[in-house]
């Protein structure tokens, strides 16, 4: 049988033509693909024109001026944010490409199945293709993409914006307490920060951060006993139970003599207390409130 792709044309006229689509298709991911438009100046001719030199880094260093350190400094702040701006699309146009890749390889195993007339040729073609796309879903969805790349790149960011925030507030300060060397060492930091090997370090250490207080709290935690479970558990009944009008009237009482603020409604005086609760910690403010809540008949 004659392929669908064949006929009406010569083989090698409609192999032509496939291939000049998968040649659209891969020029097309260069810009489409990536999602971004065409850039106002490439990152390369920016740089060039800053004209930032090697002796410029080593003038900052021995620099005793403010404002010449500053302008130094400045330069290659400028310099660095061109080219962190630049891997970053770079770790998104990788995917992309990478994708595109798959997409006309993959195109390119479908045509020579339709050219071929061997069924084993035509299953192996399409084994192979099934196999490109799979291999690449795995690696694209789960390990990084999804994941690794958008943590990184904010992990990235976050420490760039506390380094560059230091630079700008040292850059207030005279050389005699913010001198070159100092300087040319905080846009090592800056640049570093823009790294993945920053990215990881800010990363872990605001990790490392959120595990040391979140251990902290759960030593401050106070371990209620049943008795105090009880109570709580009481208290909270009396509150779900606020549902008339008369009820809450009586609720409201009990926040105005908490020194809290009164509620036009059921559901609102039931969350003002219940937050009372929780924020109480089984001592007087408990005690406080259960006392407010028999004083109004709604807790025996």
């Amino acid at each position: 049988m004659t392929p669908l792709f064949t006929q009406g044309l010569p083989a090698w006229r409609s192999l032509a033509v496939l291939l000049a689509a998968l040649a659209t298709l891969l020029l097309a991911g260069c810009n489409t693909m990536r999602g971004t438009p065409t850039r106002y100046q490439s990152t390369d001719a920016i740089v060039a024109a800053i004209q930032l030199t090697a002796q410029d880094i080593a003038d900052l260093a021995v620099e005793t001026d403010p404002v010449t350190r500053n302008r130094l400094q400045n330069k290659a702040v400028a310099v660095i944010d061109q080219q962190y701006s630049a891997f970053v699309r770079s770790l998104v146009a990788d995917r992309a490409d990478a994708a595109t890749a798959v997409a006309g390889t993959t195109l390119g195993a479908a045509t020579a199945a339709a050219f071929v007339d061997s069924v084993t040729a035509k299953t192996n073609y399409a084994l192979f293709g099934a196999t490109l796309i799979g291999a690449f879903g795995i690696v694209d969805k789960h390990y990084y993409f999804e994941k690794t790349a958008p943590a990184l790149i904010a992990g990235m960011d976050a420490a760039r914006t506390q380094a560059l925030l230091q630079i700008k507030q040292n850059q207030q300060f005279g050389t005699d307490r913010y001198d070159g060397a100092a300087a040319a060492r905080d846009l090592e930091t800056y640049y570093t920060a823009g790294t993945l090997v920053g990215a990881i370090k800010d990363i872990t250490a605001r990790a490392e951060t959120a595990v040391a207080e979140g251990q902290g709290q759960i030593r401050t935690l106070k371990v209620l006993t049943e008795s105090e479970m009880d109570r709580n558990g009481a208290i909270v009944a009396a509150i779900h139970a606020i549902q008339t009008p008369q009820a809450v009237q009586k609720g409201n009482q009990a926040l105005k003599a908490l020194g809290l603020k009164e509620q036009l409604d059921a559901h609102n005086t039931r969350r003002a207390l219940l937050q009372e609760l929780r924020a109480s910690d089984g001592g007087a403010r408990t005690d406080a409130l259960e006392a407010q809540l028999k004083a109004q008949g709604l807790l025996k």
